[in-house]
C-alpha cells in the first residue's frame, strides 16, 4: 500500500499509526502523486486525525531519548524525496528498542534519518544569519528565501524573538510557503504565499538598501578578494535575496 498524507507532521504520524495498526509496511508514505507504483500496489489517502497523531506522538516522547525525537522533527523537514519510509523505519526501530534507541547511531535504519537532521539543521542554522528583510509599504518587512529543506517552522521562532515588535512576512518562495509574524498577538502562522510581481517597497528602503551596499564595497579589500574562497563561504544558490550581491 501507499500512504498519501496532506504533508503536515500530524498527516504524517496520522499514516504511522495506520500503518501500525494494521502491522505492516506501506511501500511509500507520500505527500504526492506517487510517480511509480507497485503492480499491486494501491494509493490510499490519509485523513490527518490530530487526535491519532498525538497519541503516537506522546508515545514517541515517552519511548525514545530526547535527542531521537529532535533527529525525527528535523529529518521530517528535509527536502529529500522518499524520506517518509525512512522515517516510518526509524520509528518502528525506536518504539521497538526504547532507551537503547540513543546508541544505536550506525544502525542502518539511522544513519539516513540522522544525515538528513544534520543537513536540515545546518541549513536552518546558516539561514538565521541570511535572511533579509524589505520593508514594505504598510510597514511590513519582507524576506525571501529558497532553501534547499522545509526550514521555515525552525528559523521562525528565532526570529518571532529577535523581531517581537515588528510584522514581519518569511517567504519560501521554493515552495510557496511562508510564515508570517503578528507582533499584537506576538504570534507566527504558516500562510500559502506566491509572489508573481515587484513588490512594494517603502519610500525609505531603496536608500537603505543603496547605503548596505555601499557599506559592502568600501568593507572589502580589493587586494584580498578571493571569489573562490567567497563561493566556498556563501554558494551562489544563497546570494540571490541578498542586497549586498544584487550587483553581481
Amino acid at each position: 500500500m501507499i500512504l498519501r498524507y496532506d504533508g503536515t507532521f500530524a498527516g504524517f504520524l496520522t499514516a504511522v499509526a495506520l500503518a501500525r495498526e494494521r502491522s505492516a509496511e506501506p511501500e511509500a508514505i507520500t505527500d504526492r502523486e506517487p510517480e511509480q507504483q507497485g503492480l499491486f500496489a494501491a494509493v490510499e489517502e490519509v485523513e490527518t486525525d490530530r487526535d491519532r497523531a498525538g497519541e503516537l506522538y506522546q508515545l514517541i516522547r515517552r519511548t525514545l531519548p530526547a535527542g531521537a525525537v529532535q533527529t525525527l522533527r528535523y529529518a521530517f523537514h528535509a527536502g529529500e524525496p522518499g524520506r517518509e519510509i525512512l522515517l516510518f523505519r526509524y520509528l518502528q526501530l525506536g518504539l521497538t528498542t526504547g532507551p537503547r534507541f540513543g546508541a544505536m547511531l550506525a544502525h542502518e535504519a539511522v544513519i539516513p534519518v540522522w544525515k538528513l537532521a544534520r543537513a536540515v539543521g545546518r541549513e536552518a542554522h546558516r539561514y538565521k544569519g541570511l535572511v533579509r528583510f524589505r520593508q514594505l509599504e504598510g510597514d511590513v518587512w519582507y524576506a525571501a528565501m529558497e532553501p534547499d529543506h522545509r526550514i521555515l517552522p525552525l528559523i521562525a521562532p528565532h526570529f518571532a524573538a529577535r523581531f517581537a515588535d515588528q510584522r514581519w512576512i518569511i517567504h519560501d518562495r521554493r515552495r510557496n510557503e511562508a510564515v508570517a509574524f503578528d507582533p499584537a498577538r506576538r504570534e507566527w502562522a504558516d500562510i500559502p504565499l506566491e509572489v508573481t510581481g515587484p513588490l512594494p517597497l517603502s519610500a525609505g528602503e531603496e536608500l537603505f538598501r543603496d547605503l548596505w551596499q555601499r557599506y559592502f564595497d568600501r568593507l572589502s579589500i580589493a587586494e584580498r578578494h578571493n571569489p573562490k574562497l567567497q563561493r566556498q563561504n556563501l554558494p551562489l544558490k544563497h546570494r540571490r535575496h541578498l542586497p549586498e550581491f544584487e550587483r553581481e
